[in-house]
């Protein structure tokens, strides 16, 4: 497996993209190319790192069942130059991702068609507006290429922030010092943003018929990010007739990554139960990623068939 880490922007050392590449068998040699996941993990636009429980542990899993993997370290607070991270400099990053993807396509053995996204939690945000967003100028405008590159064959969206209304409404009731008010610096440059603000960078506010396919994945006693969220970004999936799934788990809190206890990950007993999103969103991926998928039309007298 090749692992490698690149350097996206010229001059910077904080946006990275680090491969998790499976190399050409010489036995059993197999040129045709791999679908591809990027994974974006989470820290409230505070902080971000390919070797937290929602990087690099993610990214070998999906490489373990065939996918081209990748780690997005995007722009963070922490790390930025001073001004270079404020939303949505994070979605360009990402186009400077999908963009350096496309480049090494052939020497990564990557479908370039088939490239989908996970995030967790501020990842999850970032997944989402990348799902609803693609198509608009923010990308095309500043890579000066057809938005068709952008697109994600499908998002998968793990505890995520998809409505910053309802996630500012609820921090303004709780006292949680891993989530401090100042991350909303990091993303809006202040720290009340107005109901304007909030709206443009929500993903749930821009859902449309052109949004990629979505996974959904949370726990309903998440303390940090009020499910309800999900529940929403659901909704608009739904209304706009966009393929989605959405698994909501009684418990897990948040950040519960691929289920494990993260001090001891190897023991089963310390398994949650959450865990069964990982296998559920492979299939679901797995859904999109196959060369010919059966749909069903709608029937007319209800969903009996």
């Amino acid at each position: 497996m090749l692992i490698k880490t690149l350097k996206l922007w010229e001059g910077r050392d904080d946006v990275e993209l680090t491969t998790f590449i499976a190399m050409p068998d010489p036995v059993f040699p197999d040129n045709k190319k791999r679908p591809a996941v990027i994974v974006c993990a989470g820290g409230s636009y505070m902080t971000c790192t390919r070797h937290s429980p929602e990087g690099d542990n993610v990214a070998a899993v999906f490489a373990a069942d065939g996918y081209q993997a990748f780690v997005l370290e995007y722009s963070i607070h922490d790390r930025a130059p001073e001004g270079k991270a404020l939303f949505p400099a994070q979605i360009l990053d990402y186009g400077k991702a999908i963009l350096t993807i496309r480049e090494h396509a052939d020497e990564w053995n990557v479908d370039v068609n088939r490239i989908s996204i996970i995030g967790f939690s501020a990842g999850a945000h970032l997944c989402g507006m990348i799902a609803t967003t693609w198509h608009e100028k923010l990308l095309t405008d500043y890579f000066h290429t057809d938005s068709e590159v952008f697109k994600p064959l499908c998002a998968m969206l793990i505890y995520p922030i998809t409505d910053f209304h309802i996630q500012n409404e609820h921090l303004k009731k709780v006292n949680i010092p891993v989530y401090p008010k100042e991350s909303n610096i990091a993303v809006f440059g202040c720290l009340d943003p107005s109901e304007e603000q909030e709206r443009e960078y929500s993903p749930v506010c821009h859902v449309s018929e052109k949004t990629c396919p979505v996974f959904i994945a949370a726990a309903a006693n998440d303390s940090l990010v009020p499910a309800i969220q999900s529940i929403k970004m659901a909704e608009a999936l739904n209304n706009a007739g966009v393929s989605y799934e959405l698994h909501l788990f009684e418990l897990g809190d948040h950040g519960f990554a691929l289920g494990r206890y993260i001090p001891e990950p190897y023991r089963e007993d310390k398994k949650h139960a959450d865990s069964k999103w990982l296998e559920m969103s492979k299939k679901f991926l797995m859904h999109q990623v196959a060369e010919e998928t059966t749909h069903y039309e709608k029937h007319p007298f209800g969903d009996f068939i």
